[in-house]
């Protein structure tokens, strides 16, 4: 398994700390993570098919900006938070495609572990089934556009402009060098940087809450 450099037998494995006792990942307070390492939560990221990792003072913060709202989550993958928050949880599931579980098992990685409760829809379906007032989104990859190869993304990203137009508020929680290149950017938005945000990037860069807001 390639592990970016690191040591696998020089890392603590920190699963018992931060699943549960169906082996699936759990929300926990920030002063959990605070005693991780970069190191030992991109090996856990890794092992498990896991990016972010939600927190208490992640969830208290958003059911503040939901504030009784419709709301749902896109690309939802392990359906944690959106459990949590007790919102939809929705993703297209590519990952459980044969062609993506081959090339995963050929690089030796897991594929995401999504919940029983994930609606296989994708971003765009699961905005026009939910009609929400708020989307919230955690290390969504963008739709390729061929004339901003640049930019990179996937030609199954999310169309996020589109996102934007469609609901009131959409909230994204990323890193700021592995999500640098997000066209949304060029959008009005507010960035935070709480200091409750944990992911796997081992990059040295900041965690993120990024929210942008439909123009009226």
């Amino acid at each position: 398994m390639e592990l970016y450099g690191l040591d696998p037998a020089k890392v603590r494995d920190i699963s018992e700390t931060l699943m549960d006792e169906r082996r699936r990942l759990q929300v926990v307070p920030a002063c959990v993570l605070e005693g991780t390492t970069p190191k030992e939560r991109m090996l856990f990221g890794v092992r498990h098919g896991l990016y972010s990792f939600p927190t208490v003072e992640l969830c208290s913060f958003l059911r503040e900006r939901i504030r009784g709202r419709r709301a749902i989550e896109i690309g939802s993958g392990h359906g944690v938070l959106a459990k949590a928050l007790g919102i939809p949880a929705t993703d297209n599931r590519q990952q459980e495609d044969a062609e993506v579980r081959a090339h995963y098992a050929a690089i030796r990685q897991p594929t995401v572990p999504y919940g029983d409760h994930v609606e296989k829809l994708d971003a765009a379906a699961a905005v026009e089934n939910y009609r929400p007032a708020v989307v919230i989104a955690c290390w969504i990859t963008h739709c390729f556009d061929p004339s901003r190869p640049d930019a990179g993304g996937s030609a199954t990203g999310v169309d996020e402009a589109a996102i934007v137009a469609s609901c009131d508020e959409y909230i994204f929680i990323g890193n700021e060098h592995v999500h640098a290149h997000k066209p949304i950017w060029a959008l009005p938005h507010e960035k935070l940087t709480p200091p409750w945000l944990y992911s796997r990037a081992i990059n040295g860069s900041r965690d993120f809450i990024g929210i942008w807001r439909r123009e009226r």
